[in-house]
C-alpha cells in the first residue's frame, strides 16, 4: 500500500486495572497506548456485517504499517479516531509489512 493513503493520525488506548492500585488515580480509565498513522476504511467486508449483527451503525477497517506496539493492541482496546471511541472487534496481521484493525464505533 502507498504510504500516501495512511493519512489519518489514529491513537490506540488500553484500559487499566479495574481497581485502585495506587497508581491509577481512576480504576479501569483508557489511557493512550500507541499512536499510528491509518488508512481509513469505511464499511467494508466483515466489519460491515459485524457491524449489522450488533446493530452499529458506523464500522471501519484502520491499514497500518506493521510494528511490535500496534502487534500487541488487544481486542479489549479501542481506536479513538475522528472525536470517537471505536471498539476493536478484530485485528489481522495481513504480510510482513501491514496489520488491520476492524472497528466499531461505541454508541
Amino acid at each position: 500500500m502507498d504510504a500516501g493513503r495512511r493519512d489519518r493520525l489514529i491513537t490506540f488506548q488500553r484500559q487499566g486495572a479495574g481497581t485502585d492500585d495506587g497508581y491509577t488515580t481512576q480504576p479501569g480509565a483508557f489511557a493512550d497506548y500507541a499512536q499510528a498513522w491509518a488508512r481509513v476504511r469505511f464499511g467494508t467486508g466483515q466489519e460491515r456485517r459485524e457491524a449489522a449483527q450488533e446493530r452499529v451503525s458506523m464500522a471501519a477497517t484502520f491499514e497500518c504499517l506493521w510494528n511490535p506496539t500496534l502487534n500487541a493492541v488487544l481486542e479489549t482496546d479501542r481506536i479513538v479516531f475522528d472525536g470517537a471511541n471505536w471498539d476493536i472487534v478484530s485485528r489481522a496481521l495481513v504480510n510482513r509489512d501491514q496489520i488491520h484493525f476492524a472497528a466499531v464505533k461505541s454508541v
